[in-house]
């Protein structure tokens, strides 16, 4: 039977016969699930409006939540039936089931699901919290203490999918609060359309005991973590194998200006990927306001098309603590756009570096935007550390990365190389930078037809080894082939996050943030992602290929 699920955006077959539950009233709760496309085929796919496809069983128990209308004395079965309570509906909720838990929506509880231990049948029949409803508002969980919803410490849980919830902090300022705290090992984690706010760290999945598999984090709002006693971060992962973080907006993680001593500091970030994190896809994000990092990939990964603005540090590849050379960050970053604004605190350490890349190999560093330098106390736009092993640098730009004393890099390197580091076709848009490049080490360094701007032949604004050289005299170094001194041809130099948002109708960069902040199910605008940003700016610095 095809129907119309309504706002849901999707069309779905529904061949559930269930006890107690007419059809007709089985396909109507299903289509007050939130925009969980349903369907009994293509499991775990991404329909046509991009959210991921989850299906119920023919076993599947609906069990259904509100705060305002339920009560524990009810079956739960139906609309008309929820329960109250978080504690009766998991006491109704089968471990190693399909069984799917619906939060109404528009409702709050001043409560959490507290600890979870039980795990879906398999990945094609995950077992789901969500929401039903007409409302536009997500149910929402407004914790104080504890955690939202905890995977089991020590134990496996497998096949969870959460979609559709706001989760809130409301907390003492010295309490220690979690979003959602996954603890388990195991493995598919998906969270989806969720609003997470205000928490010491918003998530963290970092199993304990063993490892976990396969984490998603899609297209949801991940902000405004602080704490006034400890680290705090927005999304927080460690320990884990296979990671996905796509399109999602990440803002003003890890610092409070209205809590007294929730201070930003060099250790929270918007994302920090934790040494030993593998298989990372990181694509079409917003990560912006951070107290330090836009996000730390310490192991590498594939990161593309994200919008990066306004961290104390843009995207930050790899780390100290990686053991070289047993071990390396690998992977690519690939057509990202990292912008400068005010910080939330420029005078940290490292302040102002747009991409930091350290103790990699086998990297691909391609088509990324570094522009519009605006505070920090270290303005380079590309710097590379402490070992390097295969490393390309292709076709990226820097653009006006300079501090207001004109102390500005656009590459700034300390790496020993133990392999080939090549620096191809980048464009580097300096004026009156006092440095423009900085190399410690050139064994195992090229230069190729890279275009630079912004000083004349004979200004000594080039570092080698400790000792400055005049363009002329970088041009005949060995390691140095094609170079060109004039300035590059820029389709539109200068695009940024204010002119983004206001070609798409918004007064200027913070006002689209607080719109991408919006973003859900119900209300999802392509235009307010990473990667519409990112291409719009980028598109002003780069010939698309």
């Amino acid at each position: 039977m095809q129907m119309n699920l309504n706002r849901l955006f999707s069309t779905s077959c529904l061949h559930l016969p269930r006890p107690g539950l007419g059809r007709a009233g089985l396909i109507a709760a299903i289509t007050m699930t939130s925009g969980l496309g349903v369907s009994l085929a293509d499991a775990q796919e991404i329909n046509a409006q991009g959210w991921t496809v989850l299906e119920p069983s023919v076993d599947t128990r609906f069990i259904f939540v509100s705060s305002s209308s339920g009560n524990d004395a009810n079956t739960g079965l139906s609309p008309a039936n929820a329960v109250r309570s978080f504690d009766r509906a998991k006491e109704m909720m089968r471990d190693n089931s399909a069984d799917w838990m619906l939060l109404k929506r528009g409702d709050v509880w001043r409560e959490g699901l507290g600890t979870w231990s039980l795990s879906g049948r398999s990945a094609e029949e995950r077992l789901v919290i969500s929401s039903y409803g007409e409302s536009d508002e997500r149910p929402k969980l407004v914790i104080s203490n504890g955690s939202a919803i905890g995977g089991r410490m020590n134990s496996e849980v497998n096949n969870i999918a959460i979609v559709g919830l706001h989760l809130r902090g409301d907390r003492p300022d010295e309490a220690s609060v979690t979003g959602i705290r996954w603890l388990s090992t195991g493995e598919n984690l998906l969270i989806e359309d969720c609003f997470i706010e205000g928490f010491k760290d918003n998530i963290t999945c970092q199993a304990v005991g063993g490892e976990f598999r396969n984490f998603a984090l899609r297209r949801s709002v991940i902000a405004d973590s602080w704490s006034t006693n400890g680290h705090s971060q927005g999304l927080y992962v460690k320990q884990t194998i296979g990671v996905v973080v796509e399109e999602n907006v990440f803002d003003h993680n890890g610092w409070n200006t209205s809590v007294p001593d929730a201070n930003p500091t060099m250790f929270n970030q918007n994302v920090y990927l934790q040494e030993g994190v593998i298989g990372i896809e990181f694509h079409g994000n917003i990560t912006a306001r951070a107290s330090a990092a836009g996000v730390q990939m310490r192991s590498g990964g594939n990161a593309s098309n994200n919008l990066v603005y306004a961290n104390g540090l843009g995207i930050r590849f790899g780390y100290r603590t990686v053991d070289w050379p047993n071990e390396s960050a690998s992977g690519s970053l690939v057509g990202n756009v990292v912008l400068g604004g005010p910080l939330a605190a420029a005078s940290l350490s490292g302040a102002g570096i747009g991409i930091w890349v350290e103790r990699a190999d086998n990297a691909l560093i391609k088509n990324n935007v570094v522009a519009n330098f605006v505070d920090g106390t270290s303005p380079w736009a590309y710097t590379l550390n402490a070992f390097a092993g295969d490393v390309d640098f292709i076709g990226n730009v820097a653009y006006d990365w300079m501090g207001s004393d004109n102390s500005g890099k656009a590459v700034k390197t300390s790496a020993v190389i133990e392999g080939d580091v090549r620096f191809i076709g980048n464009r580097w848009f300096m004026p009156e930078t006092d440095r423009i490049f900085s190399i410690r080490y050139v064994d195992g360094m090229e230069f190729q037809n890279n275009t630079v701007f912004g000083m004349s032949a004979g200004d000594d604004v080039f570092a080698i080894e400790g000792s400055s050289l005049s363009y002329d005299e970088w041009s005949d170094q060995d390691f140095v082939t094609g170079d060109e001194l004039e300035m590059p041809q820029f389709p539109d130099p200068g695009r940024d996050l204010d002119g983004y948002a206001q070609s798409i109708g918004y007064s200027d960069a913070n006002a689209f943030i607080e719109a991408a902040r919006g973003q859900s199910r119900t209300s999802w605008d392509p235009r307010l992602t990473g990667m519409a940003a990112a291409d719009w700016i980028r598109a002003g610095y780069i010939v698309q290929e």
